[in-house]
């Protein structure tokens, strides 16, 4: 693929983007306790802010292994180019000898 077509995938992905948090249709989540839930064909993840319940998301494992891989990259990326290892919450939670 030439850098140009890259480029053009990049650009489509953020214009994508950009009109979903511009619509008002779409909803915007914010969560910072992702709980995960085992099914014989899929994951659910219980989404909380706090202890709030604010979102359920069901998912096939294929789909939910895709998203974990693209997950671990981006994340992978942002360690290297930082230099910061970026920690779990269980590691959050282990360092303030909250577990």
């Amino acid at each position: 693929m030439s850098e140009t077509d890259n480029d053009s995938k990049k650009k489509a992905a953020f214009d994508t983007l950009r009109k979903a948090l511009e619509s008002e249709d779409i909803p915007k989540i914010y969560f910072n306790n992702p709980v995960f839930f085992l099914n014989p064909g899929d994951i659910s993840m219980l989404m909380q802010r706090d202890s709030s319940s604010v979102a359920v998301i069901n998912m096939s494992l294929t789909v939910a292994k895709t998203v974990a891989a693209h997950l671990g990259s981006i994340i992978a990326e942002v360690e290297e180019k930082s230099g910061n290892k970026i920690m779990t919450l269980n590691d959050s939670m282990s360092a303030l000898g909250l577990k």
